[in-house]
């Protein structure tokens, strides 16, 4: 398992009034980079949605996000 930190690119209001934020930022572990599996997907959009309140599923894509390998 590894720790990985995600961190929106851009900001902007997309369809369904859900806003993102540049540099809003959540942790999440994961066996693998978090972008790159439907599962870490999953737990990027509940990591956002319990921190920020905002429901992000059309957006859980690297595109919208970076991740980074904290250890």
């Amino acid at each position: 398992m590894a720790l990985y930190k995600i961190t929106c690119k851009k900001s902007g209001a997309f369809s369904g009034g859900q806003k993102l934020e540049k540099g809003m930022s959540v942790e999440i572990i994961d066996n693998n980079n978090p972008l790159s599996t439907s599962s870490g997907r999953e737990k990027l959009r509940e990591a956002i949605k319990i921190k920020y309140g905002t429901d992000i599923k059309q957006f859980a894509s690297s595109s919208y996000f970076d991740s980074e390998k904290i250890n």
